[in-house]
């Protein structure tokens, strides 16, 4: 018996993810595990997270790191302050690269009429 669905290249579970041309034959199909850790997806995301957060570094903790006053939190505030472009832009790349399902049209559906209320 022969099925259709999508696998993962790398360890054969379903396939979430399909990423651009990896070969000039075929796109490079992932899971979910596989996609969250696909090397362009990786490298382009602390890209951004390199970009953005040190933007949002300056804007948001580089006088308190002048000052000297640097403590705990201000050390996890500056840790948040790389990792969420790091995981919107990862998110971004999946979102995008997403396999969609496509959804079951009822078998039957009514007609419509236009101005009529039910």
């Amino acid at each position: 018996m022969q099925t259709n669905a999508l696998t993962c290249d790398r360890c054969g579970r379903p396939a979430r993810y399909r990423f651009a041309a990896a070969t000039e034959t075929a796109p490079a199909l992932r899971c979910w595990l596989h996609g969250l850790v696909y090397g362009p997806v990786v490298r382009r995301a602390v890209q951004v997270a390199a970009v953005v957060g040190t933007i949002l570094f300056v804007i948001n903790q580089l006088d308190v790191v002048l000052s000297g006053k640097v403590t705990p939190v201000v050390l996890l505030r500056i840790a948040l302050t790389y990792l969420v472009p790091f995981l919107v832009a990862t998110y971004s790349a999946l979102a995008v690269n997403a396999l969609h399902t496509p959804k079951a049209l009822p078998s039957h559906v009514p007609p419509t009429t236009p101005g009529a209320t039910t």
